[in-house]
């Protein structure tokens, strides 16, 4: 077991760019009645407003504010409970727009996002960052994993509401794509470990993802703090054992864990 290996600048270029283009691609086959389905919760297009409004008052100014040295600050998200408020927010300033619109405006924000990086060292990529939906401070290479991560998860969240229309964030990926999603996702999982809840948790858990693009992560909660690292550790507590599009279903709600198991 080693820690875990960190992409290049190239390599978060390259699945961020092919993330975002998939969600565009899958997207403009939406119609304004599907765009219009809702769950429990906001319509498909009320999540793509979402998706705009989280990387314009959210992502880019994190970015900006991590790579000048100063003081991470999202106004109206000072604190983790804070964060479905100001989601809530940001989504019906910006519901009102033509799903074309805000599909121009991810395009957009998310281009420019990604443009950021051409300027950027790996030293640079590696400035300590603060997120408040973080439990611990990570670094700018963070910023743009978490916002790459959320590409797909509002896909799924796109396609639950829009019934489906849309085929799975795994089955429409290559085996490459799924082994960096996964690595991406157990990487980043200590950053949103809550410590407040599981302070008193001391355990390895190795998570092994079968098929295509699978491979094995292990996460180590103690002292309240998580840890992952790549491959399997050389004993563990429990063993997690999937396929990544399970997981995925899982950890997003539209798996029922207890169906699952």
């Amino acid at each position: 077991m080693g820690d875990l290996v960190k992409p290049t600048k190239d390599q978060i270029k390259e699945f961020y760019s092919q993330a975002l283009q998939r969600c565009l691609d899958a997207f403009s086959k939406l119609d304004d009645r599907e765009w219009g389905k809702k769950t429990d919760q906001w319509t498909a297009k009320e999540v793509l407003a979402n998706m705009v409004g989280t990387h314009q008052k959210e992502t880019m100014v994190l970015t900006r504010q991590a790579l000048a040295g100063e003081k991470q600050h999202v106004e109206g998200f000072e604190t983790r409970d804070r964060m479905l408020p100001f989601r809530e927010r940001t989504m019906q300033e910006f519901r009102d727009h033509s799903a074309a619109g805000l599909l121009k405006m991810l395009k957009e924000g998310v281009e420019e996002h990604i443009k950021m990086l051409d300027s950027l060292s790996e030293t640079d990529l590696d400035k300590p960052a603060m997120s408040p939906s973080w439990d611990k401070p990570g670094t700018v290479r963070d910023l743009f994993f978490g916002s790459y991560l959320f590409l797909p998860s509002q896909y799924q969240e796109i396609r639950k509401v829009s019934k489906r229309k849309l085929p799975h964030w795994v089955e429409a990926s290559t085996p490459d794509q799924v082994n960096y999603h996964m690595s991406r996702l157990f990487h980043y999982m200590p950053l949103i470990f809550r410590s407040d809840k599981g302070a008193d948790v001391t355990a390895t858990y190795l998570f092994t993802m079968e098929g295509d693009g699978g491979g094995q992560w292990s996460v180590k909660i103690a002292d309240g703090k998580a840890d992952s690292e790549d491959g399997a550790p050389e004993a563990f507590d429990m063993e997690l054992k999937t396929k990544p599009e399970l997981w995925i279903d899982l950890s997003t709600g539209e798996l029922n864990a207890a169906w699952a198991i």
